[in-house]
């Protein structure tokens, strides 16, 4: 189940419940839960050990207390760590807790258009791990303020791999006319 990986899909977009089912069952089956934009609860990053389960839920606060038939060694932690413009949560632990990093350079389901939590989705908890206030609106916009170039790009891969030396780098594009083009430059970085 090596290549099986689901997309990325942020907390804030997804629920806390839904966001971590996918990383625990990923991991239970050898794939690869993509984070989203947005960080991750370091608590996460850990395994599940005896003490933080009773009755198959967690009652340490490593993941959260709706979910149920945990295991002891199960883990949240999403294996894919996406960096997207607005580099929300990004943090140099959030890298390297990753086993892949992905740089997104287009949002998937509105070609053209950033990425977009609306204030009324950011609790606090949400507000935490991606650096903010609660009630703020925060926004990727789509074009990366850095990535201007493919050697912008190939500065973002080098700094990536700065953080993490033996973290797999991936780049998400966007299917549109021309992107051929943009694919070949992309694997010359």
């Amino acid at each position: 189940m090596q290549r099986f990986c689901t997309g990325g899909m942020s907390l804030g977009a997804l629920s806390r419940e839904a966001h971590e089912t996918l990383a625990i069952a990923m991991n239970r089956i050898g794939g690869k839960s993509n984070s989203g934009e947005g960080g991750e609860d370091p608590n996460r990053w850990q395994a599940l050990a005896p003490e933080d389960l009773e009755d198959g839920k967690c009652v340490t606060g490593k993941v959260s207390p709706l979910l149920v038939n945990l295991k002891e060694g199960d883990r949240a932690a999403a294996a894919i760590k996406q960096v997207a413009s607005g580099r929300f949560g990004v943090t140099p632990q959030y890298l390297r807790s990753g086993e892949q990093l992905e740089i997104k350079i287009a949002q998937g389901a509105k070609p053209g258009e950033g990425g977009q939590l609306p204030g009324v989705k950011i609790d606090e908890y949400i507000a935490s791990l991606r650096n903010s206030r609660p009630g703020v609106t925060l926004i990727s916009p789509p074009p990366h303020h850095d990535i201007y170039s493919i050697e912008d790009l190939s500065q973002l891969i080098y700094d990536l791999k700065m953080v993490h030396p033996t973290a797999g780098v991936s780049v998400k594009l966007v299917s549109e006319v021309g992107i051929g083009t943009v694919a070949c430059g992309v694997d010359t970085a």
